[in-house]
């Protein structure tokens, strides 16, 4: 017979696929459980890195704002000394600051020209 023939028995449609054997069912159900132990372990390892990643950055943020705190409190001291300084001696802060303005200008000044 000629395919022609075959198609006009089948109806057009094509031979349908054999049954899958006892074999293929349990390299199928193999692969299956292969598939699910690595997506398992993968998981796992995901989920260990998320946290020590969280807990790094946890950390970080302590410190982080440790280090602000301990600097914001010294420039808070810095600030009052430099306050009671200008009171106790108003004179010889507006020469220093004068002292300081002229030097500036002209080490400025000089790097323009």
């Amino acid at each position: 017979m000629s395919n022609e023939n075959n198609d006009q028995i089948l109806g057009g449609a094509p031979a349908p696929a054999p049954a899958p054997t006892c074999d293929t069912q349990n390299r199928l159900k193999a692969a299956r459980d292969f598939a699910r132990e690595q997506y398992e372990k993968i998981r796992r390892v995901t989920a260990d890195q998320v946290e020590n990643v969280r807990h790094y950055t946890q950390d970080a943020r302590r410190q982080i704002n440790e280090g602000w705190d301990a600097t914001r409190a010294k420039a808070k001291d810095l600030h009052k000394a430099g306050e009671e300084y200008v009171k106790a001696n108003p004179t010889s802060s507006v020469l220093y600051a004068l002292g300081a303005g002229v030097i500036l200008g002209l080490l400025l000044g000089s790097s323009r020209r």
